[in-house]
């Protein structure tokens, strides 16, 4: 079989197991879907789809056949109790977290998995540009020079004279033939210009010409004084005719390990309890539990994965910060206008993502208290998300849009304290990977001799920052 063949086949039956293994779950991916539909008024991606079936298979390897228990409770059409979890816990814990929101899901397969960089390299040089060099990267953006903007042209930038003695600077340049009056060779300072006759003309009146000859792509330039700086070229050339005219990239994947990390709890509590909530309140403690540290299990994934990006925006290689914006009111303004004027310290924090990163720009916004605060008196900007106020918030939740940008109020961030960043489109050029591996296993109850129960909890992610120029930061100071 040939190679291309073989490649195709692989792909085609990897495809055909990640369909195989969303059908086989389809069940409970329904059910979470309906929970969705009635919580939320939305339906799942077929992403979401094939990372909550990952998820489920691995609870189901990773916790049925190491513990040699029974983890799947009685299935009754789509109402389903799983892994003594209520199907509203699941839904929490794989499409709802806030992480779902603001980073690039990828479900493991194994407990250690691999984040994939692409980075785009020049695959000859060009000018200034230098083979192996990168030219767009997960990591690092486009390149942005100008020889790199047009790159995909016959143009060529910041090619290197040869010195060939003293003043004198002659040779052949890269790619030829030179088309005619396109070529510049200059120092800085003293400026060679080709004619459209073969003339290099210098701009210095007390110089002499130089020559070049398109055919071959020789020069020669003799400059009037020592150069500033080394001369460099530019031109441009006939493709067609050229040896490897046609510019070319070279695709590299790179990869770094991700390993999972556990979140784990127990919790014991007397058969007498339990039966003494029922008799008096109608409700089950172990299904209440089971809510509750399904909920504080939640939390600690989102502000595991929220804390990370925080100090990616606050570190060294983040976007330049946006700055602090000065909220008091000074004489003769009034707070209904001055508080608009956050919206700009925002703005700036966005561009700020855009320079570092020539390719993305602040998509949403995690803010403490004090942030939130204002951003939600900034309408008609802001817009509140469906149903905000009629659910008793944990944790890290969704207050709504400022001008298309998510906003998340996080208590636990300083209550001053904003965070921008990009989410990114692919795991390939994102920010922030949320890496699921166990949405949440629960251990069969067990009751001991002494009457009490015991019940244990663990969920595992992986998580990972993959470029720190998508995010940024600022503070608010001066409010009452």
């Amino acid at each position: 079989m040939k190679l291309d063949k073989l490649i195709e086949s692989r792909l085609s039956g990897m495809a055909q197991t990640r369909d195989s293994l969303v059908e086989s779950w389809s069940p409970y991916i329904n059910a979470v879907e309906q929970y969705q539909k009635e919580k939320e008024g939305r339906t799942l991606s077929e992403y979401d789809r094939r990372n909550i079936a990952q998820c489920l298979e691995n609870a189901l390897i990773d916790g049925g056949i190491k513990q040699r228990s029974r983890i799947f409770e009685t299935t009754y059409q789509d109402n389903i109790t799983f892994l003594g979890v209520q199907l509203p816990v699941i839904a929490a814990l794989l499409p709802s977290l806030v992480l779902n929101k603001i980073a690039i899901v990828q479900a493991l397969d194994r407990r250690q998995g691999a984040v994939f960089y692409l980075d785009i390299k020049y695959g000859q040089t060009k000018g200034s540009l230098a083979s192996g060099n990168t030219f767009i990267g997960s990591k690092t953006g486009h390149a942005n020079t100008q020889a790199s903007r047009r790159y995909a042209t016959e143009e060529v930038y910041g090619e290197a004279a040869t010195n060939t003695g003293g003043t004198t600077y002659a040779g052949t340049v890269t790619y030829f033939p030179v088309e005619a009056d396109t070529m510049t060779i200059t120092d800085g300072v003293e400026t060679f210009t080709d004619d459209g006759a073969g003339n290099l003309v210098t701009d210095d009146s007390s110089g002499t010409d130089g020559t070049i000859v398109y055919a071959t792509g020789t020069y020669s330039v003799t400059f009037t004084n020592a150069v500033a700086a080394a001369p460099t070229i530019n031109y441009s050339y006939n493709y067609e005719k050229a040896t490897d005219g046609v510019p070319e990239v070279d695709v590299d994947l790179s990869s770094e390990t991700l390993t999972a990390t556990d979140f784990m709890l127990r919790a014991k509590y007397t058969l007498g309890a339990a039966i003494d909530l029922e008799k008096a309140h109608g409700l089950i403690l172990e299904d209440e539990i089971v809510k509750y540290l399904g909920g504080e299990i939640k939390f600690e994934i989102d502000h595991y994965g929220i804390d990370m990006i925080h100090t990616a925006a606050t570190g060294a290689d983040a976007a330049t910060t946006a700055g602090t914006w000065d909220g008091s009111v000074g004489s003769g303004q009034e707070w209904l206008w001055k508080k608009y004027q956050f919206i700009d310290i925002i703005e700036k924090g966005s561009n700020n993502i855009f320079a570092k990163t020539l390719r993305g720009y602040a998509s949403y916004i995690i803010c403490g208290n004090n942030v939130a605060r204002v951003i939600r008196q900034l309408e008609p900007h802001f817009k509140p998300a469906p149903g905000l106020g009629t659910t008793v918030p944990t944790g890290p939740i969704e207050l709504g849009t400022l001008d298309g940008r998510l906003v998340i109020q996080d208590p636990f961030l300083s209550t001053n304290r904003f965070v921008l960043g990009f989410r990114g489109d692919s795991y390939l050029f994102a920010g922030f990977v949320y890496a699921p591996y166990i949405p949440l296993f629960a251990t069969p109850t067990l009751i001991t001799s002494d009457l009490k129960t015991q019940k244990g909890f663990l969920s595992a992610a992986g998580f990972k920052v993959i470029n720190p120029g998508l995010y940024t930061y600022g503070d608010v100071s001066g409010l009452i």
